[in-house]
């Protein structure tokens, strides 16, 4: 009797029924219970009119959460989570180093020697007895031919503090010149093909790359910067397009020296001496790649010189030759 009254282990046990999740998934039910406009705000506080604690209306532009009573309270969303950086790998750090020692190296030019390196990571029969950092070498000096940036066998060696020796650079450089695809260029690249180099690696394509490439054929036409070298000037060509024609997310003066291996205020500099004096040709070559004008037809007709007559709205309405007129002459049989 009492252990029947208290619910213990007298008392009628109910089964309660259950039903399988495959048939009725929670997720499912709750997304389809929740209106896509309407969401729950579990940071804002209830409303101080009824009392409600979600649905609410979340605008968060103007920064205001409407409540279905119509109350309308200040509302600041979360801020976004960011993902959190990778950390740089062993071989990474090593060529940040090594761009330092051998006086800034461009960072496409890493990222070329990177991906060359990993290439040749192949099996320990493969590699011909050439170690990790023989291969980094290797691969860091036929990135640098690539566009023209020639180091002395020596100089090379020097820099990597001995921890490379000539034998191991030779071995390296077989391996990498047998995995390469493409031969090495008989000649440096142009102004153009530097000034796309870094539009790419800045991520200033479409209008932007247009432009620079524009101003870059202008610049030579008019020998701008002819003792400066070809990097340099086409890093002082899209500090002009920067500039001159900002994106949305436009890259610093300090990004651009970084991604080209210079010093920001020998850039500027560069910038001051070489460009600016010829800016107006320039920015008119910009303009013009911008909005491209039509050369003139000679042979077209030249435009009437009297007035042009009104066109005529008859036809239009009812009394007109068109329209329901016309429907009205064929009911009657004319």
């Amino acid at each position: 009797g009492l252990a029947a009254e208290r619910g213990g282990r007298g008392a009628p046990q109910v089964r309660r029924r259950r039903f399988p999740r495959a048939r009725f998934p929670r997720a499912r039910l709750r997304k389809r219970a929740m209106p896509p406009a309407r969401a729950a705000a579990p940071s804002l506080p209830p409303c101080s009119d009824c009392g409600a604690k979600s649905d609410f209306d979340l605008d968060p532009e103007l920064g205001k959460a409407t409540c279905r009573c119509g109350m309308v309270m200040p509302y600041r969303p979360a801020p976004a989570r960011q993902a959190a950086k990778k950390s740089p790998t062993r071989i990474q750090k090593w060529y940040a180093e090594m761009s330092r020692r051998l006086g800034g190296l461009p960072s496409f030019v890493v990222k070329d020697a990177s991906r060359m390196y990993h290439a040749c990571l192949l099996k320990d029969k493969e590699r011909q007895g050439c170690k990790d950092l023989d291969l980094a070498l290797a691969a860091l000096d036929r990135a640098m031919c690539k566009i023209g940036i020639l180091r002395s066998r020596p100089d090379l060696l020097a820099s990597t503090a001995q921890r490379v020796d000539g034998d191991g650079l030779t071995a390296g450089k077989l391996l990498v010149d047998s995995k390469a695809k493409e031969p090495l260029p008989s000649e440096s690249p142009t102004l153009e093909k530097f000034v796309a180099l870094l539009c790419e690696e800045l991520k200033l394509r479409g209008q932007w790359a247009k432009v620079a490439a524009a101003v870059a054929a202008q610049a030579d036409a008019l020998g701008a910067g002819r003792d400066t070298p070809p990097l340099t000037l086409a890093a002082t060509v899209c500090v002009l397009v920067v500039e001159r024609h900002p994106p949305k997310e436009a890259p610093s003066s300090q990004t651009i020296a970084a991604a080209a291996g210079l010093e920001e205020k020998d850039l500027l500099e560069t910038y001051q001496m070489q460009l600016l004096p010829h800016l107006q040709a320039l920015l008119d070559a910009s303009q013009e790649a911008i909005l491209p004008t039509a050369p003139p037809a000679l042979g077209a007709p030249a435009p009437p010189s009297g007035k042009l007559k009104p066109v005529s709205k008859r036809g239009r309405g009812r009394g007109g030759r068109g329209g329901r007129g016309r429907r009205r002459d064929r009911g009657r049989g004319r």
